[in-house]
């Protein structure tokens, strides 16, 4: 459970930085350079060269942001939070969804279960219109995760757009029950009229 916590902390985070306002952050690796981290070999401070790649990402300078990812992924390829985060990166900066799925795939690789890259797949293919398949990945999430209530609320997002209103309401209503005060709770109480208006 601390594992999943933390996976999903890391996606959150970098969905927030990756949707910042540019400049929002301050940089605290102002010594190394994206250019510096592109070029860099076996002895580089990965870690730095991640956190270069989100604050470019932050910026909307996907393409840096992206060609450092890549070489942290190089030399660091079955990390699944790099892989996520280039997932993401490429994602919001070139639309290659082919990519974008191969990516998360390897972070699931590197590490089965892993949250961040299930809840990214699952929007993914909700996104393409996929509605069966992004089912299939919040419904593990979901299952994998009992006590997370993020991915019932996409789950039942997904089952209210497929029009299967009476799957989704008592997932609604065990998220309002379960997590009160969460925004999770107040998602799911926003979707719940839109199950009642499609009951006869």
């Amino acid at each position: 459970m601390a594992i999943f916590l933390r996976s999903v902390a890391a996606f959150a985070v970098l969905q927030a930085l990756l949707l910042a306002a540019p400049g929002t952050l301050s940089s605290p690796t102002k010594a190394l350079s994206p250019e510096s981290c592109m070029a860099c070999a076996d002895s580089c401070d990965l870690d730095a060269c991640h956190r270069i790649a989100i604050d470019l990402a932050t910026t909307r300078d996907y393409t840096r942001a992206i060609a450092v990812e890549e070489r942290v992924l190089a030399l660091r390829p079955r990390d699944p939070d790099v892989a996520a985060a280039l997932a993401k990166m490429v994602q919001m900066g070139t639309h290659d969804t082919a990519r974008v799925v191969r990516l998360y795939h390897e972070a699931l690789y590197s590490a089965p279960g892993y949250p961040p890259a299930l809840l990214g797949l699952g929007l993914v293919m909700k996104d393409q219109g996929e509605m069966a398949i992004a089912e299939r990945y919040f419904a593990r999430g979901a299952r994998e995760n009992p006590g997370q209530p993020l991915f019932k609320v996409r789950l039942a997002e997904v089952l209210i757009a497929s029009g299967r209103t009476d799957e989704a309401r008592p997932i609604l209503q065990e998220i309002v029950s379960q997590w009160p005060g969460s925004g999770e709770a107040d998602e799911a109480s926003r979707m719940i009229p839109r199950t009642s208006l499609a009951r006869p």
